[in-house]
This record gives structure tokens, sequence and C-alpha cells, in this order.
């Protein structure tokens, strides 16, 4: 009859998770269009959100309401090719303000998020529509607070792995003590129990999404419930298992081991690690964390729980060889996968602070020197004095041992908040608005530029123009131009500012700078018998920043933060270091297997130190062209000044018009005419590359060849010298 209902159980939890399932955890909102307070000149068609995960066409929605909240009548919103991305087809709007207020929930765990932004359609004659927003002050939180419940059914559920775990050890490594298998059975029987709890408790978490379906089919129709039966049968194998325990331990232990993978399999296709490029390594390196850990504190609790029931009856000194090497491993392993999901995670060391899940990573990370800190105690101390029963054992190592449980309770409660915390890397950076103030000197003024109040969208923008003496100074025009420095594709723009009754002082309005990142102001200042004088300022407007979805297969580089080569490097390390490690126990299995392990450390090592330090960096993903590192200066004007001469005014003229005469077909560009037309990098790239089928030579190789920074030097050169007679 066990062996009918093992089969039985066995062919559910196969049925349930043998279904193509798509994984997802928080969709995070990552790009808007039209974007958040922008202001648009031309009335938008739809509105798309990127998402950066996933989400269900479902339980997905877009509203869109006008500046007295009514809502605009729009059809269903609808889920593209790509999953993540969200789009609604709009009415032709009006000059106005509207409100977009949009809901998902990613596909497989059913996380729900939400969020709203305004954004203004300008008047013909671009300016802003005579309208109050009666929606005023609504945001997006791109970091919400994680959920209590999704959190305590979480930690419930990792706490019922921990006991089942904890007693298949003891049956596997064959504790002999009194009335410890009989223990042992127990134990796994109560953390089966307590996962089928969590089980029925996630499934009502999950009704508050999904709503508007009945039990049935949220269970068989969705992928979040596909999970949720796959989850029943691998709690319903482990308890069958258990009767197993006392006729044969091995396989009541390997078959609590299988339901516990089982389990832990669903939670990590459900996990951050399953959405984004490179899901399988991530997932992979997710579910060894997972495993490690959980089998980890699992064994102390066995062994504790053992020693309780046995006393100084327990067989200590054959038990505890095995369990000290099992232990080492797994805490190796443990933290070299933690390590790598760091990696994955988080893509830069500030979101350790200034986002939620790097908070909550760092804490866990604190309960982890402290948990390793005993368990290290335990490992060389407490285990000497169990071995022996030294007075006091094995009462005084339970005392310890259950210390160690606590903190590795904390840890997982910590695993848990993080499960349920949107992803350090999917946060895009805030950054508080600040009025820009800067004065710059530029030839024989100075430039004071001021930015009120420097957010993405509208700003006030005044330019001061004095002497060194403090004089002010009148010119004919002061004309800014922007030009977005993280993607040269986006064109520049213009603005005219206008005298003000102070002498030297001129000022003008509008949304030009509507993307957060870096910009660079042109500030034109034409006089009468002089010539044009232009300042230079790098300014980073607060705004909701433009973040990019790393796009890739499942087996490409999951680290955002890092290129394939580096990854990889250090995966190969923590490889090579942990054969190291463990060099004497591969030793102990043969001559030929300690030769095999000391070759694969050395290969290892040799193998990452190059990828880290001797093959170059992978080529960005982005298409963007490449960004201006050189402040254009008086500095570095001058020596781009002398480049000019020395290598392209043959050619192009001293002052930016060819010389007539010369014989090369196609004949020189006119830079005066076309250095303007183009943003630094492409100029760069002109230079660098040269230009195929011309005399334009490529200046970044060969002989007399010029460096990245001459290049950029001429660069700044050519873009402040060479302006068309219109400008």
């Amino acid at each position: 009859m066990r062996k009918l209902l093992l089969a039985f159980v066995v062919t559910m939890a196969f049925a349930a998770i043998a279904r193509p399932l798509d994984a997802s955890a928080h969709a995070a909102l990552l790009r808007a269009e039209p974007g958040e307070n922008s202001y648009v000149q031309r009335a938008p068609a739809e509105v798309t959100l990127v998402f950066s995960e996933p989400v269900s066409a479902r339980q997905s929605s877009i509203q869109v309401l006008d500046a007295n909240g009514n809502a605009l009548v729009l059809p269903p919103a609808e889920v593209l090719g790509d999953r993540m991305t969200l789009r609604v087809a709009l009415p032709v709007l009006q000059p106005g303000i509207y409100n977009v207020l949009w809901a998902n929930v990613s596909t497989i765990d059913g996380h729900a998020l939400r969020g709203a932004y305004p954004f203004t359609v300008l008047r013909p004659d671009g300016g802003l529509p005579d309208q109050v927003n009666s929606l005023g002050g609504l945001t997006t939180d791109t970091d919400p607070a994680p959920l209590a419940d999704g959190i305590a059914v979480r930690a419930l559920a990792l706490f019922g792995l921990l006991l089942a775990a904890g007693g298949a050890i003891v049956l596997l490594l064959g504790f002999q003590g009194r009335g410890a298998a009989s223990a042992a059975g127990l134990v796994i029987l109560l953390g089966a129990g307590i996962l089928e709890v969590a089980t029925v408790l996630n499934i009502w978490t999950l009704r508050d999404v999904y709503s508007d379906l009945s039990l049935r089919d949220l269970l068989i129709d969705t992928r979040a419930g596909n999970y949720l039966i796959a989850r029943f049968g691998a709690t319903v194998l482990i308890g069958v298992m258990v009767t197993f325990a006392t006729d044969n331990r091995r396989l009541a232990a390997l078959g609590t081991f299988a339901g516990m993978a089982v389990f832990l399999w669903s939670f990590t296709a459900t996990s951050h690690a399953a959405a984004g490029a490179g899901a399988n390594w991530a997932q992979a390196i997710d579910m060894a964390h997972g495993v490690t850990a959980v089998l980890w504190i699992g064994a102390v609790i066995g062994l504790a729980l053992a020693a309780r029931v046995s006393l100084r009856d327990g067989h200590y000194a054959a038990f505890m060889p095995r369990f000290s090497l099992l232990a080492s491993v797994l805490v190796f392993v443990l933290v070299a996968t933690g390590f790598l999901s760091a990696l994955v995670q988080v893509d830069a060391p500030s979101r350790l602070w200034e986002t939620r899940y790097g908070v909550t990573l760092a804490v866990k990370l604190g309960l982890m020197v402290a948990l390793l800190t005993v368990g290290f105690y335990n490992a060389r101390r407490g285990r000497q004095a169990l071995v022996a029963l030294a007075p006091g054992e094995p009462r005084r190592f339970i005392a310890w041992a259950t210390a160690e449980v606590l903190l590795g309770l904390a840890v997982f409660v910590a695993a848990a908040m993080l499960t349920q915390t949107t992803v350090a890397k999917s946060v895009p950076e805030s950054r508080s608005a600040a009025t820009f103030d800067r004065t710059v000197q530029s030839g024989a003024l100075n430039v004071r530029l001021e930015i009120d109040p420097n957010r993405t969208g509208l700003n006030t923008f005044r330019a001061t123009i004095t002497e060194p003496s403090g004089a002010p100074v009148a010119a004919d025009r002061v004309r800014l131009t922007f030009r977005y420095q993280d993607d040269q594709t986006v064109g520049p723009s213009n603005l005219i500012l206008a005298a003000q009754p102070k002498a030297g002082t001129y000022s003008g309005a509008g949304p030009y700078l509507p993307l957060e990142g870096n910009w660079r102001i042109e500030t034109e200042i034409r006089r009468p018998n002089s010539d044009d004088t232009i300042a230079y300022f790098d300014v980073r407007p607060a705004g909701t920043p433009v973040v990019t979805v790393t796009r890739g297969g499942a087996w490409a580089n999951p680290a955002a933060g890092l290129t394939t080569n580096e990854f990889a490097g250090f995966a190969a390390l923590l490889l090579g270091l942990g054969v190291a490690l463990f060099r004497k126990e591969f030793a102990r299995m043969g001559k030929n297997t300690g030769r095999g392990s000391t070759a694969l450390t050395a290969l290892a090592f040799g193998f990452g130190t190059l990828l880290l330090f001797g093959v170059h960096r992978d080529a960005p993903l982005s298409t963007n062209l490449p960004t201006n590192p050189i402040y254009p200066d008086q500095n570095s004007i001058a020596i781009g000044r002398s480049l000019y001469t020395q290598n392209c005014a043959s050619c192009h003229g001293i002052d930016g018009h060819p010389p007539a005469g010369l014989d090369l077909n196609p004949y020189p560009l006119d830079l005066t005419v076309h250095a303007p037309q183009h943003p630094d990098g492409q100029i760069y790239l002109f230079i660098h590359d040269g230009l195929p089928e011309t005399a334009m030579r490529a200046w970044g190789t060969g002989e007399g060849k010029l460096s990245q920074d001459q290049i950029w030097h001429l660069v700044n050169f050519i873009r402040t010298t060479f302006r068309s007679a219109d400008r």
C-alpha cells in the first residue's frame, strides 16, 4: 500500500512541475513612455510600461485619468511578446495634465505592485496648459516594503524544511543512540506538517491577488497554482517516506531529501533568480544556496535532537567525523553561492545601503558572521568535548547547538524578507532635487548658471554674465544647448534665454531636461564685436532614471554589474578555493584523486585569474555612442587645437573650411557645417575609425596613431571652435 501511495505522489508531483513554467518575483517599473513628470510636445498615441520581470496579462492594467480625475475610455491593456511590456492605446489627447495608474501581477508567485505618475501634454506653442492636477502627489514606489504575510509564510515553510532536513540527516548518517531513529522520524513528520500548513497559507495570500478566480482555477489555470500543487505533492512524499524510517533509514532519508528538493525548487523557480538574463545560472546558484543552508542548519537541529534523546548513550565518536565533514562542505558551498548570488542581484556596492534589498542583505550577512563564529566553535571545541563525553556533555553541546540554530533561524527570516523584496538591481537610483548653481570662467567672462528645481521635467534656467571684476556684461544672445551624455542618440535641444531687467541676467523655462542622467549644457554667449564665448556645465537632474532591461537567454551572464569574464572568473576562483580547502579529503580517496584535485585547483585558479585580469572586458551590450570622458576646459581645448593644427588643418582648413585645390575625392567635409550636427561620440568614431573610401585615415590605429585622450581633446576643440554662422 505504501508503495502504491508513493508512486501516486511522485506522479502527481512530476505532473505539476513538468509543465513549462515561467518565473518571476517583483515586476518593478523600469521605464515608462511617456515618462514620469514628463512634458511632451506631441500627444502620445499610447502608454508603454516596461517592467523588470514578466507580468500577468489577466491581472495587469493601465488607467489614465485627466487633471480632474476623470477616467479616459481605453481598451484593455495588452502584454507584448517579451511579457515584460504592458501597453495601452490612447485616444487623441488635448493639451493638459494626465495621470497614469498601473497595476501588475508577476507571473508564478503572484506578487502584486501598483504605481501612478503624471505627465503633461504641452500646447502647440510649447506653453504649459492652464490646469491644476487634482491628483497631485502621485508617485510610484520603486522600492516598496515587503508584505508581512508573505514573509511569515515563506519563513514558516523554511522552518518546516529545516526540521525535515534535521531528521533525514540523522537517519542518513546512521546516528546510533537510544530512540534517535524514532525521534528523527517524528521530526520529519512535524516538518512535513508545517510545510502543508505553509502551502495552505500561501494559497490564502494568493486569493487576494486572484480574487476573480475560483480555487480550482487558481490551482489549475495559473502558474502559481501549479507550483502549489507541486509543493503539496512534495510534502505528501515526505510524509510517506517517513513510514520507512524504522525499516530502511537510508530510503526514508533519501525520499525526504527528494521531497525537500522539489519544494526548494519551487521556491527557486519563483524567486528573483528565475527572471532576467542568465536565469538558469542564477537558479542553479540559488538552488545550491538554499539546499546547503537548509542542510547545514537542519543537520545541527538533527544532531542536537539526537543528543537530547540519547544523552550520554549516543555513539558520537563514530558519528561526528561524518557530520563535521558534511557541515564543512555545506558551509563553504553556502558562502560561495551566497557571494555569487549577491553578484547576480546587486549591481553596485551602493545598493547595499540605498535599497531595502541591500539593507536586508547586509543584515543577513551580519547574522551570518555571528552564525559562522558559533558554528566554528562548535566544530572545533564543541565537537571534541562531545566525542570525549567531557563533564557536562552533551548538555553543553546542546546549548551551543541551540544558539547556532537560533542564529540560523534569524538568517532564514532575513532570507524570507529578501524573497519578498524588490531585487536591488531592479530599483532605480533615487536622487533628491537640489537647485543647480555653478559659476565657471570662460575666456574673459564669468558665467553663472542656475537651474531650479533641477529635476526632470519643467525647470527655470537663469544665466548671469559678469566680468572678473563683477561688472555685468550685456549680450546680444544667450543660448543653452542641452546634450544628453548617457545616450548620444538623443538629439540636442536649444533654449534662447530672454534678457531680464537686472543687467547681465538672462532666463528661460521649459522641459529641456526630460531624462534623468548626465547632461552637458553649452551656454553660448554672443556679443557685438567679440568672438562667441562658450561655457560648459555638467548637470544631473533628479528624477526617475531611465533603466535598461538586460536582455539575454537563460544561459547568458546573470550578473548585471559584471561582464561575463568577471563573473566566470569569480566562479572559477571559488571552485579552486573549495577544492584546495578539502584537498586532504580528496587525497584520502586515492592517489589519483588527490593528484586530480591538485591539478583542478591550479587550473581553476589560473583560469579565474586569466578571466579577471588577463582577458579584455566584454563589449558593452548598449549600442549607444561612446561618452566624452574629458571635460572641455581651456587645457583640453588647447591640446586639441595643437593636435588639429598638426594633423587635421591641411585637409579641413585652419578655420574648419577645407582649402581649395586639394586633389581629393570626395572632398574633405566642412567642419563648420558637419561638426554641429553630430554628437561627441560620433565625432570621436569618425576620427578613431576613419571614413572608408575617403582620405580620412583611422587615427586610432597605425603609425602616428592618437591615444583615446588625444582624440577626445580633438573632439572638444572641434566642438567648441567650428560652429556654423547661423548658430
